[in-house]
C-alpha cells in the first residue's frame, strides 16, 4: 500500500495541521489492484441533521477516494466529470467508515470509478453510501513528478 499525498489547502485530504477545516483523510493506493482505501471518523461538526453526518461529507469523501483511483489507472491527476451518490443509509458521528475506489471503465478520456462508504459490520447493512463517476485526466506532467518521486515510474 502507498500511502497518497495530502495537499495542504485540501479540503478533504489537507493536513489539519496546516488546515484547521480540512477533514484530514489519509487515502492509501495498493498499486496491484488500482484500489483507493481509507478510513474516516466523521466528527460532531460533520453533522447536517442531528446525529446525522452531511451528505456533502459524504459525497466529498467518496470523490476525493474517486479522484485518486482514476489517477492511478490514468497517469494523470483528473478532475470530476460528473459524480452520482446514493445514500443507503446514516452515518453517525464517532463511527469509522471505511471508503474504497475501483475503476470499472476505462477510456483514454474519461474513466469511470465506483466507489463505496461502509461502516464496520458484515453484509449490505454496511452500505452507507455509493457512488458512480466519471473523471477526466487533466494534469499528466504533474501526475509523471508524483508518480517519480514515489518510485511508481522510472
Amino acid at each position: 500500500m502507498i500511502e497518497l499525498p495530502r495537499y495542504k489547502s485540501c479540503f478533504v485530504c489537507g493536513d489539519p495541521a496546516r488546515n484547521p477545516q480540512s477533514l484530514g483523510l489519509r487515502s492509501r493506493l495498493d498499486p496491484e489492484s488500482g484500489a483507493v482505501t481509507a478510513v474516516f471518523i466523521p466528527k460532531e461538526h460533520h453533522v447536517g441533521y442531528p446525529d446525522v453526518v452531511h451528505g456533502g461529507i459524504l459525497t466529498a469523501l467518496l470523490d476525493e477516494v474517486s479522484i485518486w483511483a482514476a489517477s492511478f489507472r490514468a497517469e494523470a491527476f483528473c478532475v470530476t466529470r460528473e459524480l452520482r451518490v446514493k445514500f443507503a443509509q446514516a452515518a453517525r458521528p464517532g463511527e469509522p467508515l471505511q471508503l474504497r475506489a475501483e475503476v470499472t471503465e476505462y477510456h483514454p478520456r474519461m474513466i469511470t470509478v465506483q466507489a463505496s462508504a461502509l461502516r464496520a459490520g458484515e453484509g449490505e447493512e454496511r452500505v452507507v453510501a455509493r457512488s458512480l463517476g466519471r473523471f477526466y485526466p487533466a494534469f499528466p506532467e504533474e501526475w509523471v513528478e508524483w508518480a517519480r518521486r514515489l518510485g511508481l515510474s522510472p
